[in-house]
């Protein structure tokens, strides 16, 4: 790889599916906090670009979680972000983290600029994503020069994670791939919500879906079977022709 191109490659951390308690709590008899902790710590060596937090950063919406985090976030150095989940509650999530000026009609949507190229991040904490969000996207997007990144906490597709797709599926996918599929400069969407390392396509869109700190669900069964505790998270390098996903598996 030559050197401009070296130069070129935007690496980004992901972590998802946090689900802290109130506090330093267990959460279903798992250390949540513990987990993500130690996803931060080994996340913090990979000399990011941008680490997201791709929602759900609490498990029941509690004040407690958020300040949990913005405390372990003072460790962290680089530049960081998050979208909100189904989990989450975004008049906590604005008090501590103060988001206000990217909240527009009760949602939290907004871009970023990373060495000249956009990154996209939509909220899909009601099950869906709004006309209003797509719109947006759709106008935006059209101003970009190049490729761009979509992240999302829902997954705008099917995943063949049998019991999320069947019981936690995002409500709108139909009306969401309508205003996606047409936008050519976005290829890749980064989600979490499924609790599972997955890739599938609609269209000509990759979804890369990202595996939680919190536990991993069996994607076979048709009912919830925990398959991990062990906490996981992404790196990802996108250069100007390519992408890389790293998964990661911790202790």
């Amino acid at each position: 790889m030559n050197l401009e191109k070296q130069q070129n490659i935007i690496k980004i951390g992901q972590i998802s599916d946090l689900h802290i308690g109130n506090g330093r709590e267990l959460v279903q008899d798992i250390d949540v906090c513990g987990n993500f902790i130690q996803a931060l710590d080994a996340i913090q060596k990979e000399n990011l670009d941008l680490l997201v937090l791709s929602g759900d950063l609490a498990d029941d919406k509690a004040l407690a979680a958020y300040e949990f985090i913005a405390e372990e976030m003072k460790t962290y150095k680089g530049d960081w972000c998050f979208v909100p989940g189904n989990h989450d509650d975004l008049f906590y999530m604005n008090q501590v983290f103060g988001i206000s000026k990217d909240i527009q009609n009760g949602e939290y949507f907004y871009k970023k600029m990373i060495k000249g190229r956009t990154l996209f991040f939509l909220d899909s904490s009601q099950d869906r994503i709004s006309k209003d969000q797509l719109l947006w996207l759709k106008s935006e997007a059209l101003q970009v020069k190049g490729e761009a990144l979509l992240f999302v906490h829902h997954p705008p597709c099917y995943a063949g994670h049998v019991f999320m797709d069947s019981k936690y599926a995002l409500q709108n996918i139909e009306e969401t791939q309508f205003y996606l599929n047409p936008i050519e400069n976005i290829r890749y969407v980064f989600c979490g919500h499924y609790h599972s390392e997955l890739e599938t396509f609609f269209g000509d869109k990759k979804v890369l879906i990202s595996p939680s700190t919190q536990m991993t669900i069996e994607k076979d069964t048709p009912y919830f079977s925990l398959k991990s505790t062990k906490p996981a998270w992404c790196v990802i390098e996108w250069g100007i022709d390519f992408l890389n996903r790293r998964v990661i598996q911790g202790d």
